[in-house]
This record gives C-alpha cells, structure tokens and sequence, in this order.
C-alpha cells in the first residue's frame, strides 16, 4: 500500500525512535495500535499535511498487517520510497489561495492586499532575497488584517439572522467540500509533475 508522511532532517521518526533509510523496510514489534504502536502514514497527500513531524516529505509503502483511520493508516511495516521536495507544499499554498481569491475579491472588489500577498510568495518563492522576505512579509501581515476584518464582517452579519446563518453553513459546507476536492486532484498533480 502507498502513502505519504514526513520524517526529519536526519530521517528520523517524529519521537526519534526510528532511523530511516530510503528503500530499506523497517519493522515494528509488538501490537499495532493507531497512534501508539506502529509505523504511520496518509493514503492521501494532504491527508500528510496534518501530520509534518518534520521537514523532509516522503511517498512510502507499507505492508504486513496494516490498520486504517479516517485519513491515516498504521502499518507493521514501512519503508520510503521517494522524497516529495517541500517546494511542492509551497506552491500548492500559493495555488489555493489564488484558487479562492475570486470569491474574496467579488465580495471585497477594492481589496488589493490578499493578491498584493499572493504576489509576493510568489515573487519570494522564485528569488528568496531578503529584500523579498521583507515584501512577503508586510504583504502577509496586510492580507491577515483583510481576511481578519472580512470574517468578523461576515459572523456580524450572520447572528442577525438564525435561518441566513443555517444557510450560509450549508453553502460553506459544500463550497469546502468542493475546494477540498480541487486540492486532493491538485496536490497529486504537483507530485506527479516533481515525480516526472
């Protein structure tokens, strides 16, 4: 079975516990248990964006008994296949939110700075100078203050109306279930492309 989860610098397991190598399988005794005992990984690549116990990402098997949860799995046996360069979560940061951007900017049409932000992660992604950094993050901290004023905005506007609010809970939920979508088929298109 495939999956996906991070390891550290030195390819060590989150507690340190395990020391990894690429292509060799390691095996865990004793009785597997989710979260307790036992090798962990997502099926899904952005399920492993819950869990970054570390700074290097990796496609990994697994075999021998395996238990599953919602979005992880706990296996007798792993091994890393592939390293995922981090430069993928970077840009799939940055896809999202000009993914979404269309809807911030149709409610807030005069609100330059969350494009203005998106900009300049891309701008310091391609040249990471200081001179960028510093853009990035005065851009950053203006586009937090926008989304910050259009939330507070919108919940002020909710709890005037009980039946607007249950309304708009069902759009969100589909709308997210929608853009979780978007991201599953992306994300794995990013690591296909880096694979290649």
């Amino acid at each position: 079975m495939k999956g996906y989860r991070f390891v550290t610098d030195d390819l060590k397991s989150e507690h340190g516990k395990v020391q990894w190598k690429v292509g060799e399988w390691q095996k865990q005794g004793g009785t597997l248990k989710l979260c307790e005992n036992g090798f962990h990984a997502s099926k899904d690549p952005l399920d492993s964006l819950n869990y970054i116990f570390g700074t290097r990402w990796f496609q990994v098997e697994a075999r021998g008994k395996i238990l599953h949860d919602n979005d992880k799995l706990c296996a007798e046996e792993m091994r890393l296949v592939q390293e995922i360069p981090i430069i993928i979560i970077k840009k799939f940061a940055i896809e999202c939110a000009k993914h979404v951007l269309p809807f911030y900017e149709k409610q807030y049409p005069d609100d330059k700075r969350p494009r203005d932000a998106i900009g300049a992660a891309e701008k310091y992604l391609a040249d990471p100078s200081p001179e960028n950094l510093g853009l990035l993050k005065k851009c950053e901290a203006a586009a937090y203050a926008a989304a910050w004023n259009a939330a507070w905005t919108a919940a002020g506007d909710v709890a005037g109306d009980v039946a607007r609010a249950a309304a708009y809970a069902a759009a969100w939920n589909a709308a997210g279930d929608a853009e979780r979508k978007w991201q599953h088929k992306h994300l794995k298109q990013l690591i296909k492309e880096a694979s290649s």
